[in-house]
Formats: C-alpha cells, structure tokens, sequence
C-alpha cells in the first residue's frame, strides 16, 4: 500500500456525524433523566400513599378500640354514679363514645355534603352553587354557616391520647376528641395527609415547646389535622342500629396540581343494642 493511499484513509469525523453524534446523546441524557424523574416520583407517591393510609388506619382502629371498651365497660359504674367507689374500675370511654355519635349526621345529610363522594367534591366545579374552589381546599372555604367540614360535624381522634381526664377525673373529651369548630386545626395538607402532634407543656412566654428536640417532652395534643377528617353518618332512623365513619383525606401529590384523595369506612354497631 503506497503512503497516499494510507493518509487519505486516516481522516476526522464531519460536522454532521458530530452533531448526529451529540443529538443522539442528548436524546439518551434525556430519557434517562425522565426515567429517573419518573423513579422519584412513583416511590415519593407511593411514600404519602402510605403514610395516609396509616392515618387512616389509627383513627379506625382508635374508632373500634373506644367501641369495643365501652361494650366491656357498660356494666362498670360510671365516674358520677353513687356506686362508684374511688380506686374502682369505670367507664372510662362512655362520655367519648356519646360525644361521637351525637354529633353523627344523617345519611340525608351525608349526600348532600358531596363529602361522601370526596373525589367528585373535590373535582367539581361547583356544587350547590356555594363552592368555586377547585381542589382540597374547597373542603375548609368557610361560608356563613362554617367550613364543609364544620357543617357536618367532621372531627379528628386524638389517638395518642384517647382516655386523658381532668382535674377532676373525668373524662377530657376535647383531648380526645377534635372537632372541626375547633379554630385553627383544620387545615389543607402542606405535604400530605397526616396528622401533627404537639406537646402540652408550655415554655416560659407560654408558648407550646413542642418545637424543642427534649428527649422528655411527649406529644400528645393535636395540633393541625393536614388534610385528614372522620365524618360519622347515622342509619338515618332515631334509634340507630349501626354508624358508619367515613374516614378520608385529600392531599396534592408530587408535582401535581390535581387532588389525591383516600379514604376508608367501617360500621360499628350501636353499643345500646348489642
């Protein structure tokens, strides 16, 4: 082979593979980062996912262990009954399971709320010609007559603490159970469904110290219930032979604007006929 023939065989690449070259590249780094983005998304979806159900989970179990005590506990005297003898075993879930069930709405009510159907409520437009938010939040736009929540007597467990007493032994019905009416506590979530906790010790200026990171504080007190509600629904007659609890949440996922809701019902019959 003569040296002409070798040189003219050695030459670069053109503008056209390079550039062929680094589109080709660029469609790969770009597939790949989609992917991976895809990746993060799904397993941080799947996180909250998680997380609410948990939620939902506490409250129904915190829901079937306060049923489930006063069923055991009908044939103990209570706090205020004059056969009751200090140091004595006593209904200790009676008044928080009242509290529970009075507040319960009816089946009329429930549909009309739309709260049963969460996802279209959240999704609508409009509804009733009260509601224009779009989204979570159009659950906590107060009208004159409340919040959708306050208006039909959503409320929260503390499941923390579900048998705390007062000074004076009694049942503390407001640690235990939150209402919707209550200022403040009902919010949309920031991150997802979930409840916080704050502690009820109270710093020098009388402020909650629950933000500190002492090894002895405990947190027990319900501070914001993000995104998260129970809604009690009657069988609709006077004397109920059964609750439902419609036990939801509504939360934005990641990288989305378009609501995620769960939610979960169980139906506990009435103690006073079991």
């Amino acid at each position: 082979m003569s040296t002409l023939n070798y040189q003219s065989t050695k030459r670069g690449d053109t503008i056209i593979e390079v550039m062929f070259a680094i589109a080709v590249f660029c469609l790969v780094a770009i597939i790949s980062i989609a992917a991976m983005n895809m990746g993060v998304h799904s397993a941080e979806n799947a996180l909250e996912v998680v997380t609410a159900r948990n939620e939902l989970n506490a409250q129904a179990e915190a829901l079937r262990f306060i049923h489930s005590s006063y069923i055991s506990e009908k044939t103990l005297p209570t706090l205020n009954d004059p056969a009751y003898r200090p140091g004595e075993k006593y209904q200790q879930y009676k008044q928080l399971w009242d509290t529970i069930v009075q507040n319960a709405i009816t089946p009329t009510q429930a549909k009309e709320s739309g709260l049963l159907d969460l996802a279209d409520t959240v999704n609508n437009s409009d509804t009733g010609g009260q509601l224009h938010t779009l989204g979570c939040e159009r659950v906590y736009e107060s009208t004159n007559n409340g919040t959708l929540l306050s208006r039909n007597n959503a409320f929260i467990l503390n499941a923390r603490d579900l048998s705390s007493l007062d000074a004076l032994g009694n049942a503390d019905v407001a640690i235990s159970y939150v209402s919707a009416r209550t200022p403040n506590v009902f919010v949309p979530a920031t991150l997802n469904a979930r409840i916080i906790y704050k502690s009820d010790r109270l710093g020098e200026n009388g402020d909650s110290v629950s933000q500190f990171t002492d090894g002895g504080i405990i947190y027990n007190r319900v501070q914001f219930a993000e995104g998260i509600w129970v809604i009690a629904v009657t069988d609709g007659n006077a004397n109920p032979q059964y609750f439902d609890f419609y036990i939801e949440s509504c939360w934005y996922g990641p990288n989305t604007t378009s609501p995620t809701t769960l939610d979960t019902v169980i139906r506990l019959y009435n103690p006073e006929n079991v």
